[in-house]
């Protein structure tokens, strides 16, 4: 059988291991990636390899296989990435031209129905080269397609002519009840051009690893709607680990946001700090976040008691 494409249930890979290895698969075999729904959608006339686990399916979806492969005449082949003994399961195993299973457990459960399947098994990630080395090293924490936000695209104007090597790394953070779709890991084009292809994403940090990134970091950069607050936690976190932090400031942030004493406001930036800038502001910056503690924050809370 000749594939035209590799279907996978889900398509992010950032959230779905079984998505991540349909993308592999697909590059592999250098075939596009399509989903369930718009494979069932395009119809019967494409050959294709289905590499599903249907226990990840929702039931409306489920349902809505189970019913194309009694009413289209879908041509496929099929790799099985799990088996919970479901009808949907047996139907495909019944209805695909090849059968494999991604491990043996599942092929001696397919088997009592389907002789000929095969068992392979799920390669692993590949060995990805160590990140080159630059000269400095920008942090940014939050939301990843928020980085389209017109301070980085005012920062991408301050690197392009500078002869340092940049990179941008990014923690990805998600608010309750949100969801990783796939634009959340995208970046503006423009910006990952200037920065050369170098943007790392870092996924979700615990605290300790924050710590480790700040005090190695050149420099924090964070840009709000409007300006940076009080209430700003990654700004503050930066300024007590002494990382010099590069943000936009207005009219209602706080007064110990000074530009080129605490902070660089990057709306007055005409070029990116040199690095004995960088070293004398978050001195400064460390100094005033000092009295910017939990406990101090307790003392006022109960001096206002008082």
């Amino acid at each position: 059988m000749t594939h035209t494409s590799i279907v996978s249930y889900h398509t992010n890979p950032y959230t779905c291991g079984v998505a991540r290895f349909n993308h592999a698969l697909a590059r592999t075999m250098n075939l596009p990636l399509l989903s369930l729904n718009e494979y069932l959608d395009v119809g019967s006339s494409q050959e294709v390899f289905l590499s599903l686990k249907t226990e990840e399916m929702s039931p409306v979806d489920q349902d809505r296989l189970s019913r194309a492969l009694v009413s289209k005449r879908l041509l496929f082949d099929l790799l099985l990435h799990g088996y919970v003994g479901t009808e949907l399961e047996r139907s495909l195993c019944l209805n695909a031209k090849l059968v494999a299973a991604a491990s043996r457990e599942i092929a001696d459960q397919v088997k009592g129905f389907r002789e000929d399947v095969i068992s392979v098994f799920a390669p692993g990630a590949p060995e990805v080269p160590p990140a080159p080395r630059v000269d400095c090293t920008l942090l940014t924490f939050g939301m990843a397609h928020k980085i389209r936000s017109q301070g980085y695209l005012r920062l991408a104007e301050l690197i392009v002519g500078d002869p340092r090597s940049f990179r941008l790394d990014i923690s990805t953070a998600l608010h309750e009840g949100g969801t990783f779709d796939e634009d959340f890991f995208t970046v503006n084009s423009e910006i990952s051009h200037v920065f050369a292809g170098n943007v790392r994403f870092l996924g979700f940090l615990a605290d300790s690893e924050v710590s480790e990134r700040l005090r190695t970091a050149s420099a924090l950069v964070a840009f709000f709607p409007r300006g940076a607050r009080e209430n700003n936690t990654t700004v503050l976190s930066a300024m007590a680990h002494g990382c010099p932090v590069v943000t936009n400031v207005d009219e209602k942030s706080p007064s110990w946001m000074v530009h080129n004493e605490t902070i660089f406001d990057i709306e007055k930036l005409k070029a990116f700090p040199e690095k004995r800038e960088l070293q004398r502001v978050s001195s400064q910056s460390r100094e005033i976040a000092k009295s910017l503690t939990f406990q101090e924050l307790v003392n006022q809370l109960h001096k206002s008691r008082s």
